[in-house]
């Protein structure tokens, strides 16, 4: 399927009209296990968050789009030395190889115009995330507590052909 998916695949900044669906998407019982911060999002909190993002400079906040339908949320916050992704798939979309194609499409959005690393931080029991982040072409970097959990980091640098 990944090699038919990359062409279905269309990559876009989110946009204000997106906040309810990455409401929804950032509540999914699947999505708050997965999270540093488990409980769930109430709606004034991510609105005020969602605008935030989009008005941030420092901020990359991508929705990929397969067959015309919005399929992942990209995030990725810079700093000065480098950024920070985080990614996740609508539940309907999940089982289908697109995380990796994701993780990559929005990876190389950002080194278009970015040269910084960028780390992605993974709970160690979510395994089919470390095996995306992987497969798009993350180095394992590190095992780390993040808020007592037991975590670990990948790290991806610009390829010198880029």
């Amino acid at each position: 399927m990944e090699n038919d998916s990359a062409n279905e695949l269309y990559i876009r900044h989110a946009k204000l009209t997106d906040v309810d669906l990455i409401f929804a998407w950032s509540n999914d019982e699947k999505v708050r296990e997965q999270s540093f911060n488990s409980d769930a999002i109430p709606y004034e909190s991510h609105c005020e968050w969602f605008k935030n993002q989009l008005d941030n400079k420092n901020a990359l906040t991508y929705i990929i789009e397969f067959e015309n339908k919005p399929a992942s949320l990209v995030r990725i916050d810079l700093s000065a030395s480098n950024a920070k992704i985080g990614v996740l798939i609508a539940k309907e979309f999940r089982g289908k190889g697109l995380a990796s194609i994701c993780i990559r499409i929005g990876v190389a959005e950002y080194f278009k115009t970015n040269s910084s690393p960028i780390f992605a931080s993974i709970k160690k029991q979510n395994i089919a995330s470390i095996k995306s982040f992987e497969k798009a072409g993350f180095s394992f970097l590190r095992d780390e507590k993040i808020n007592q959990i037991d975590s670990v980091t990948y790290k991806i640098i610009k390829a010198a052909n880029l």
